[in-house]
Protein backbone atom coordinates (compact mmCIF):
# COMPACT_ATOMS: atom_id res chain seq x y z
CA UNK A 1 0.00 0.00 0.00
CA UNK A 2 1.00 3.64 -0.19
CA UNK A 3 1.44 6.25 2.51
CA UNK A 4 -1.13 7.64 4.86
CA UNK A 5 -2.25 10.24 2.32
CA UNK A 6 -1.97 8.07 -0.78
CA UNK A 7 -3.51 4.65 -0.37
CA UNK A 8 -4.29 2.30 -3.21
CA UNK A 9 -2.88 -1.00 -4.39
CA UNK A 10 0.66 -0.93 -5.74
CA UNK A 11 1.46 -3.26 -8.61
CA UNK A 12 3.54 -6.02 -7.04
CA UNK A 13 4.93 -7.73 -10.12
CA UNK A 14 8.39 -9.19 -10.36
CA UNK A 15 11.34 -7.07 -9.32
CA UNK A 16 13.19 -8.24 -12.40
CA UNK A 17 14.28 -5.79 -15.04
CA UNK A 18 11.16 -6.23 -17.18
CA UNK A 19 8.32 -3.77 -17.19
CA UNK A 20 5.38 -4.15 -14.85
CA UNK A 21 2.90 -3.22 -17.59
CA UNK A 22 0.07 -4.27 -15.32
CA UNK A 23 -3.46 -4.42 -16.65
CA UNK A 24 -4.38 -1.99 -13.87
CA UNK A 25 -2.17 0.83 -15.16
CA UNK A 26 -2.89 -0.03 -18.79
CA UNK A 27 -6.60 0.40 -18.19
CA UNK A 28 -6.19 3.61 -16.19
CA UNK A 29 -3.73 5.31 -18.55
CA UNK A 30 -5.79 4.98 -21.70
CA UNK A 31 -6.81 8.53 -22.59
CA UNK A 32 -6.71 9.24 -26.32
CA UNK A 33 -7.82 12.87 -26.28
CA UNK A 34 -6.08 15.49 -24.21
CA UNK A 35 -8.06 16.97 -21.34
CA UNK A 36 -8.17 20.75 -21.79
CA UNK A 37 -6.82 21.25 -18.25
CA UNK A 38 -3.47 19.83 -19.39
CA UNK A 39 -2.99 22.21 -22.31
CA UNK A 40 0.15 24.32 -21.82
CA UNK A 41 -1.23 27.41 -23.55
CA UNK A 42 -1.41 30.17 -20.96
CA UNK A 43 -1.10 27.65 -18.13
CA UNK A 44 0.88 28.55 -15.02
CA UNK A 45 1.69 25.84 -12.50
CA UNK A 46 2.38 27.04 -8.98
CA UNK A 47 3.52 25.36 -5.78
CA UNK A 48 3.62 26.94 -2.35
CA UNK A 49 5.42 24.02 -0.70
CA UNK A 50 9.02 23.81 0.48
CA UNK A 51 9.97 21.14 -2.08
CA UNK A 52 7.92 21.06 -5.28
CA UNK A 53 8.67 18.01 -7.43
CA UNK A 54 8.13 17.98 -11.20
CA UNK A 55 8.30 14.66 -13.06
CA UNK A 56 8.59 15.03 -16.84
CA UNK A 57 7.72 11.76 -18.57
CA UNK A 58 8.76 11.07 -22.15
CA UNK A 59 5.65 9.34 -23.56
CA UNK A 60 6.97 8.60 -27.04
CA UNK A 61 7.06 5.04 -28.32
CA UNK A 62 10.32 3.86 -26.77
CA UNK A 63 9.46 5.25 -23.31
CA UNK A 64 5.71 4.92 -23.07
CA UNK A 65 5.86 2.28 -20.34
CA UNK A 66 7.72 4.60 -17.97
CA UNK A 67 4.43 6.38 -17.29
CA UNK A 68 2.84 3.05 -16.36
CA UNK A 69 5.68 2.11 -14.02
CA UNK A 70 5.62 5.50 -12.32
CA UNK A 71 1.84 5.32 -11.98
CA UNK A 72 1.98 1.80 -10.52
CA UNK A 73 4.65 2.78 -7.99
CA UNK A 74 3.48 6.29 -7.10
CA UNK A 75 1.83 5.31 -3.78
CA UNK A 76 5.10 3.65 -2.74
CA UNK A 77 7.09 6.67 -3.91
CA UNK A 78 4.84 9.13 -2.10
CA UNK A 79 4.54 6.95 0.98
CA UNK A 80 8.31 6.46 1.31
CA UNK A 81 8.90 10.21 1.17
CA UNK A 82 6.43 10.65 4.02
CA UNK A 83 7.29 7.61 6.11
CA UNK A 84 11.06 7.94 5.85
CA UNK A 85 10.94 11.69 6.43
CA UNK A 86 12.85 12.58 3.26
CA UNK A 87 10.70 15.68 2.84
CA UNK A 88 8.27 17.44 5.18
CA UNK A 89 6.40 19.70 2.77
CA UNK A 90 6.10 18.73 -0.89
CA UNK A 91 3.73 18.33 -3.81
CA UNK A 92 4.12 16.90 -7.31
CA UNK A 93 3.35 17.96 -10.86
CA UNK A 94 3.42 15.44 -13.70
CA UNK A 95 4.21 16.58 -17.22
CA UNK A 96 4.42 14.60 -20.44
CA UNK A 97 6.73 15.41 -23.32
CA UNK A 98 6.89 14.17 -26.89
CA UNK A 99 8.14 15.60 -30.18
CA UNK A 100 6.68 18.99 -31.10
CA UNK A 101 7.65 18.42 -34.74
CA UNK A 102 5.48 15.32 -35.11
CA UNK A 103 3.15 14.70 -32.16
CA UNK A 104 -0.35 15.99 -31.44
CA UNK A 105 0.27 16.43 -27.71
CA UNK A 106 4.01 17.06 -27.22
CA UNK A 107 3.47 18.99 -23.97
CA UNK A 108 0.98 18.01 -21.28
CA UNK A 109 1.05 19.88 -17.98
CA UNK A 110 -0.58 18.78 -14.72
CA UNK A 111 -1.07 21.10 -11.76
CA UNK A 112 0.73 20.43 -8.51
CA UNK A 113 -1.15 18.08 -6.21
CA UNK A 114 -0.76 15.91 -3.12
CA UNK A 115 -1.74 12.39 -2.13
CA UNK A 116 -4.40 10.38 -3.89
CA UNK A 117 -5.39 13.42 -5.99
CA UNK A 118 -2.29 12.70 -8.08
CA UNK A 119 -3.99 9.63 -9.57
CA UNK A 120 -6.64 11.71 -11.29
CA UNK A 121 -3.92 13.91 -12.76
CA UNK A 122 -1.76 11.08 -14.13
CA UNK A 123 -4.81 9.32 -15.55
CA UNK A 124 -5.50 12.30 -17.81
CA UNK A 125 -2.15 11.98 -19.60
CA UNK A 126 -2.27 10.80 -23.19
CA UNK A 127 0.44 8.20 -23.83
CA UNK A 128 0.75 9.16 -27.46
CA UNK A 129 3.55 6.72 -28.25
CA UNK A 130 4.96 8.40 -31.36
CA UNK A 131 8.02 10.65 -31.46
CA UNK A 132 10.16 11.81 -34.33
CA UNK A 133 12.55 8.87 -34.65
CA UNK A 134 15.72 10.97 -34.87
CA UNK A 135 17.14 10.44 -31.37
CA UNK A 136 15.71 13.76 -30.18
CA UNK A 137 12.51 14.81 -28.41
CA UNK A 138 11.27 18.24 -27.34
CA UNK A 139 12.79 18.25 -23.84
CA UNK A 140 14.20 21.73 -24.50
CA UNK A 141 10.69 23.09 -25.14
CA UNK A 142 9.49 21.61 -21.86
CA UNK A 143 12.52 23.07 -20.04
CA UNK A 144 11.72 26.49 -21.44
CA UNK A 145 8.05 26.19 -20.51
CA UNK A 146 8.98 25.31 -16.92
CA UNK A 147 11.45 28.18 -16.79
CA UNK A 148 8.78 30.63 -17.91
CA UNK A 149 5.58 29.19 -16.41
CA UNK A 150 6.41 27.34 -13.17
CA UNK A 151 6.14 29.40 -10.01
CA UNK A 152 7.60 28.51 -6.62
CA UNK A 153 7.52 29.98 -3.14
CA UNK A 154 10.50 32.08 -2.01
CA UNK A 155 13.14 29.90 -0.37
CA UNK A 156 11.76 26.67 -1.83
CA UNK A 157 13.94 23.88 -3.26
CA UNK A 158 12.22 22.53 -6.38
CA UNK A 159 13.40 19.25 -7.90
CA UNK A 160 12.81 18.44 -11.57
CA UNK A 161 13.18 14.96 -13.06
CA UNK A 162 13.27 14.34 -16.81
CA UNK A 163 12.80 10.66 -17.70
CA UNK A 164 13.57 9.51 -21.24
CA UNK A 165 16.02 7.95 -23.67
CA UNK A 166 16.79 10.61 -26.26
CA UNK A 167 18.48 14.01 -26.52
CA UNK A 168 16.89 17.47 -26.57
CA UNK A 169 16.90 19.63 -29.66
CA UNK A 170 19.64 22.26 -29.69
CA UNK A 171 17.33 25.28 -29.30
CA UNK A 172 13.70 26.22 -28.72
CA UNK A 173 11.82 26.54 -32.01
CA UNK A 174 10.10 29.93 -32.27
CA UNK A 175 7.02 28.58 -34.06
CA UNK A 176 6.57 25.86 -31.44
CA UNK A 177 6.85 28.34 -28.58
CA UNK A 178 4.22 30.51 -30.25
CA UNK A 179 1.99 27.45 -30.83
CA UNK A 180 1.93 26.75 -27.10
CA UNK A 181 1.62 30.35 -26.00
CA UNK A 182 5.09 30.63 -24.49
CA UNK A 183 6.69 34.06 -24.64
CA UNK A 184 10.01 33.56 -26.39
CA UNK A 185 13.25 35.39 -25.74
CA UNK A 186 15.57 34.50 -28.63
CA UNK A 187 18.77 34.69 -26.59
CA UNK A 188 17.32 32.74 -23.67
CA UNK A 189 15.82 30.11 -25.97
CA UNK A 190 19.28 28.97 -27.04
CA UNK A 191 20.06 27.66 -23.55
CA UNK A 192 16.80 26.79 -21.76
CA UNK A 193 18.35 24.18 -19.47
CA UNK A 194 20.84 26.67 -18.06
CA UNK A 195 17.98 29.03 -17.29
CA UNK A 196 15.96 26.28 -15.66
CA UNK A 197 18.95 25.17 -13.59
CA UNK A 198 19.39 28.70 -12.27
CA UNK A 199 15.69 28.95 -11.47
CA UNK A 200 15.69 25.78 -9.30
CA UNK A 201 19.16 25.94 -7.71
CA UNK A 202 20.57 23.37 -10.16
CA UNK A 203 18.09 20.69 -9.07
CA UNK A 204 17.46 19.34 -12.58
CA UNK A 205 18.07 15.65 -13.19
CA UNK A 206 17.92 13.46 -16.28
CA UNK A 207 17.08 9.81 -15.62
CA UNK A 208 18.38 8.30 -18.82
CA UNK A 209 17.01 5.05 -20.17
CA UNK A 210 19.03 3.06 -22.74
CA UNK A 211 18.09 4.19 -26.24
CA UNK A 212 15.09 2.15 -27.37
CA UNK A 213 15.62 0.16 -24.14
CA UNK A 214 18.69 -1.42 -25.76
CA UNK A 215 21.92 0.46 -25.03
CA UNK A 216 23.24 3.85 -23.94
CA UNK A 217 24.36 5.98 -26.88
CA UNK A 218 27.32 8.26 -26.22
CA UNK A 219 25.87 11.01 -28.38
CA UNK A 220 22.70 11.11 -26.29
CA UNK A 221 24.50 10.87 -22.96
CA UNK A 222 26.93 13.61 -23.96
CA UNK A 223 24.07 15.88 -25.07
CA UNK A 224 22.68 15.75 -21.53
CA UNK A 225 26.08 16.07 -19.86
CA UNK A 226 26.60 19.25 -21.92
CA UNK A 227 23.36 20.72 -20.54
CA UNK A 228 23.26 19.53 -16.92
CA UNK A 229 25.72 18.93 -14.13
CA UNK A 230 27.40 15.64 -15.21
CA UNK A 231 26.49 13.89 -11.96
CA UNK A 232 22.84 14.82 -12.56
CA UNK A 233 22.69 12.58 -15.63
CA UNK A 234 21.65 9.29 -14.01
CA UNK A 235 21.62 6.10 -16.07
CA UNK A 236 18.74 3.69 -15.47
CA UNK A 237 20.40 0.30 -15.47
CA UNK A 238 17.28 -1.62 -14.54
CA UNK A 239 14.01 -0.36 -15.92
CA UNK A 240 11.86 -0.75 -12.82
CA UNK A 241 14.43 1.08 -10.69
CA UNK A 242 13.33 4.51 -11.93
CA UNK A 243 11.29 5.21 -8.79
CA UNK A 244 14.08 3.92 -6.55
CA UNK A 245 16.45 6.36 -8.25
CA UNK A 246 14.12 9.31 -7.75
CA UNK A 247 13.70 8.44 -4.09
CA UNK A 248 17.47 8.14 -3.65
CA UNK A 249 18.07 11.53 -5.23
CA UNK A 250 15.44 13.14 -3.01
CA UNK A 251 16.79 11.43 0.12
CA UNK A 252 20.36 12.60 -0.53
CA UNK A 253 19.39 16.05 -1.79
CA UNK A 254 17.36 16.69 1.37
CA UNK A 255 20.34 15.49 3.43
CA UNK A 256 18.09 13.08 5.28
CA UNK A 257 20.18 10.15 4.02
CA UNK A 258 23.62 9.38 2.67
CA UNK A 259 23.76 6.85 -0.13
CA UNK A 260 24.54 4.15 2.41
CA UNK A 261 21.58 5.19 4.52
CA UNK A 262 19.27 5.13 1.52
CA UNK A 263 20.49 1.67 0.52
CA UNK A 264 19.50 0.60 4.04
CA UNK A 265 16.00 1.89 3.31
CA UNK A 266 15.91 -0.13 0.09
CA UNK A 267 16.83 -3.26 2.02
CA UNK A 268 14.05 -2.45 4.46
CA UNK A 269 11.49 -2.60 1.66
CA UNK A 270 12.93 -5.92 0.45
CA UNK A 271 14.41 -4.82 -2.84
CA UNK A 272 16.50 -7.43 -4.65
CA UNK A 273 20.27 -7.41 -4.40
CA UNK A 274 20.45 -6.78 -8.14
CA UNK A 275 18.24 -3.70 -7.80
CA UNK A 276 20.32 -2.40 -4.88
CA UNK A 277 23.58 -2.85 -6.79
CA UNK A 278 22.20 -1.12 -9.89
CA UNK A 279 20.86 1.84 -7.92
CA UNK A 280 24.10 2.15 -5.94
CA UNK A 281 26.13 2.21 -9.16
CA UNK A 282 23.88 4.81 -10.80
CA UNK A 283 23.83 7.15 -7.78
CA UNK A 284 27.45 6.86 -6.65
CA UNK A 285 28.78 9.87 -8.56
CA UNK A 286 25.88 12.03 -7.40
CA UNK A 287 26.38 10.92 -3.80
CA UNK A 288 30.02 12.04 -3.94
CA UNK A 289 28.91 15.54 -4.91
CA UNK A 290 27.03 15.80 -1.59
CA UNK A 291 30.07 14.94 0.53
CA UNK A 292 31.66 17.83 2.45
CA UNK A 293 34.96 19.03 1.01
CA UNK A 294 38.09 19.32 3.11
CA UNK A 295 40.42 22.25 2.50
CA UNK A 296 44.05 21.85 3.53
CA UNK A 297 46.74 24.50 3.84
CA UNK A 298 46.70 28.21 4.56
CA UNK A 299 43.85 30.43 3.41
CA UNK A 300 44.85 34.12 3.23
CA UNK A 301 42.69 36.47 5.29
CA UNK A 302 42.08 39.95 3.92
CA UNK A 303 42.27 42.60 6.62
CA UNK A 304 40.61 45.95 6.25
CA UNK A 305 43.86 47.83 6.60
CA UNK A 306 44.99 50.82 4.70
CA UNK A 307 46.61 48.81 1.89
CA UNK A 308 44.31 45.74 2.18
CA UNK A 309 47.24 43.32 2.29
CA UNK A 310 46.71 39.70 3.39
CA UNK A 311 48.18 38.97 6.81
CA UNK A 312 49.21 35.33 6.75
CA UNK A 313 46.55 32.68 7.07
CA UNK A 314 44.72 30.29 9.33
CA UNK A 315 45.48 26.59 9.50
CA UNK A 316 42.39 24.42 8.97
Amino acid sequence: MGGSTYDRDVYSGSSSSGWGNSSYSASKLSSSTLDSSLLPNGKIIESKTKTPIIVVLDVTGSNINFARVVYDKMPMFYGQIEQQGYLKDFDISFCAVGDAYTDDYPMQICDFAKGIELDSHIEKLVLEGYGGGQEKESYELMAYYLYKNAKFAPGSEPIIFFIGDEAPYSFVNEDQARRFGIELDETAAKDPFNLLRKKVNDNVFMLLNPYNSQYFKDTITNAWVDRLAPEHVIKIKEQKSVVDLMLGIIAMKSKSRTLAGYIGDMKGRDQTQERIENVTSSLRKLSQSFLPTTVKGNIPTILKTGDDKPSGGHRL
